[in-house]
């Protein structure tokens, strides 16, 4: 995929998007943060695969938590999106941190904030819009380390590829226990023609104390 089709897609500035990547992969020579490296495959798999939610909810005038943001996605490209949304990335990796606040930085995205820390340990309870991720964890496992952070009537979202099918019927104790609806699923393919599917819930009602556990309980005794 090209700029100028990005462009088509989606109103985004691309002068913008060539400089985020430009220093992604800089910092990717230092540090391992994406195995793309292919300018075209990056706008595709990164870029368009980010912005893909935004066909289907909007993001505007939201507060939205982006975990694990890693290399900055989907929670740069949206911020670039979305001017007026307030986007914290958080990530438990300092030198990944790092990187992120430089991205901010360097791409002038005053909408943007950074954290380095682990989700279940942010001790922010319904303070979010939006709570977003992309490939972070098994959906189950995501669900209930980041549903607390989300406000009643708010929404988390997870960005999912091949396994997003098995991974929601395995998530149906969760997406009760958590006090959650499923409210839209999109399903389509990026450019490159790999599928995708993105799932949107909407918290009902508030989540119980007990919840997140800590993540090794999380993980070992999955909802």
């Amino acid at each position: 995929m090209t700029y100028k089709e990005l462009s088509k897609e989606f109103n985004i500035n691309v002068k913008q998007v060539d400089k985020f990547l430009t220093y992604l992969l800089d910092t990717n020579k230092k540090m391992n943060l994406t195995a793309i490296t292919d300018n075209e495959e990056m706008i595709s798999k990164h870029i368009y695969d980010s912005l893909l939610i935004s066909k289907v909810f909007d993001f505007k005038n939201k507060t939205v938590l982006d975990v694990g943001s890693g290399g900055g996605f989907p929670g740069i490209p949206l911020a670039m999106l979305y001017p007026t949304s307030h986007f914290v990335l958080v990530d438990s990796t300092s030198k990944k941190v790092k990187y992120l606040d430089e991205v901010r930085k360097e791409l002038n995205l005053t909408n943007v904030e950074v954290k380095c820390a682990r989700v279940e340990e942010l001790n922010e309870k319904e303070k979010y819009d939006v709570v977003i991720a992309r490939a972070l964890a098994e959906l189950r496992i995501y669900l209930e380390l980041v549903t607390y952070l989300v406000k009643v009537n708010g929404n988390v979202i997870a960005l999912k590829g091949k396994n997003a099918s098995e991974e929601l019927k395995d998530a149906d104790n969760a997406i009760k226990k958590l006090n959650l609806s499923l409210n839209k699923i999109q399903s389509a393919s990026i450019p490159s023609g790999e599928k995708r599917m993105n799932f949107v819930f909407t918290k009902m009602k508030s989540t119980d104390q007990k919840y997140p556990r800590s993540f090794s309980d999380i993980k070992k005794r999955p909802l």
